[in-house]
């Protein structure tokens, strides 16, 4: 399973790596949670979000959903001043003006045509780039075009769900194997590009507790779920997670998922078949009980879950980010990844654990958020 909060890391690791001596330990026991401050309305100069009643956190996710959107970074509509500090509230950049009409036309378009329903987005038109392109793209040379006895041939003698959770069950280890794991201790690295490659500890309890440290050139990225609540804490600083996040986390941690997915999604239907690097694999649509939504891709060979599409909704629409689970190897009976591939909007990282045991004893309060 990957670390907790991927987008976070992307904006935390924007700065080049630099050496580490220390070996990476999971943060000390922390003193009781704080209480979660009440959200207020962000930022200065808000026009089209103004009164939308967003808070900081849903303000960045706006953000962050227009940068992926245009393949663009905060300075394509925000400018800096003479210390190179941000000042978000000016209109320097013609950009911003443009990125103000471009929302409101949307908006205009979903309430006209949609009902309200965000269905057009920034990323319909823009898909990566600053500029539209309008014109269709060009064939591939000897590539096959879509043919409906194709599309037919993905839906043909699907396994039933049940067939596919119990050959899942089975090439993890097994219930009795699987129902022996109390805690996992796994140690290794993330590789998030550019030579960026740090050291990473994650700490995990049944039933659904984690807490994991990445080594960043700004210092320890501490982050945790205690079964109820997910936090980060950066810079001396604890915070709660995004509930999306959190709600994501609360699967994440679950040393038993083969056993427990139907209590994590209520509502589980097998899709079709997809490839999933170049094996065939079935695709499972998993809604959550807060109307989340996944996609599972179990390999149609060996039964285990190779990967999954996870989608989260912002203020401007919905992204997706993608986990690869590979290189699994038997440790205590149970099949456990040893290479975890993470793809979002804003960043990838390749995780690689060196070292993954069982049954160390875990104090619970190591993973809950810690006071300010």
């Amino acid at each position: 399973m990957r670390p907790l909060f991927h987008a976070l890391l992307a904006a935390l690791l924007s700065v080049p790596a630099i050496a580490q001596d220390s070996t990476p330990k999971l943060a000390a026991k922390p003193t009781p949670r704080a209480a979660k401050p009440e959200p207020k309305e962000p930022g200065k100069n808000l026009k089209v979000f103004k009164g939308q009643g967003l808070d900081d956190e849903a303000l960045d996710e706006a953000m962050d959903f227009m940068g992926a959107s245009l393949g663009v970074s905060c300075a394509h509509c925000h400018v800096r001043d003479a210390k190179q500090a941000w000042t978000m509230e000016k209109d320097d950049q013609p950009a911003k003006t443009i990125a103000r009409q471009m929302i409101l036309m949307t908006r205009a378009i979903n309430k006209t045509h949609f009902k309200g329903d965000t269905v057009v987005t920034c990323a319909t038109c823009h898909n990566g780039h600053a500029k539209p392109e309008g014109t269709p793209p060009l064939m591939v040379p000897g590539a096959p075009r879509p043919t409906p006895a194709s599309a037919e041939a993905k839906l043909k003698d699907l396994p039933e769900l049940d067939t596919l959770l119990a050959k899942w069950t089975a090439a993890a280890g097994g219930r009795e194997a699987l129902e022996k794991i109390s805690t996992r201790v796994m140690k290794g690295s993330m590789d998030m590009g550019g030579g960026r490659v740090l050291p990473l500890e994650v700490a995990q309890k049944a039933p659904g507790m984690q807490a994991s440290q990445l080594i960043t050139p700004r210092g320890p990225f501490h982050q945790g779920f205690d079964g109820t609540q997910g936090w980060v804490l950066r810079g001396g600083k604890a915070s709660p997670a995004d509930p999306q996040l959190a709600a994501q986390a609360r699967v994440e941690a679950d040393l038993q998922l083969p056993l427990h997915l139907k209590t994590h999604f209520p509502t589980l239907t097998v899709m079709g078949r997809e490839a999933v690097d170049g094996k065939e694999a079935f695709a499972v649509a998993a809604k959550a009980k807060d109307e989340s939504r996944q996609i599972l891709y179990f390999d149609a060979a060996t039964g285990l879950l190779v990967r999954r599409l996870s989608f989260s909704s912002t203020p401007l629409g919905r992204t997706s980010s993608e986990t690869t689970w590979q290189d699994f190897r038997p440790v205590d009976g149970v099949l456990v990844p040893f290479k975890i591939v993470a793809r979002g909007p804003h960043s990838a990282s390749v995780t690689t654990f060196a070292e993954v045991r069982h049954g160390q004893p875990l104090d619970d309060v190591l993973f809950r958020m810690p006071a300010n």
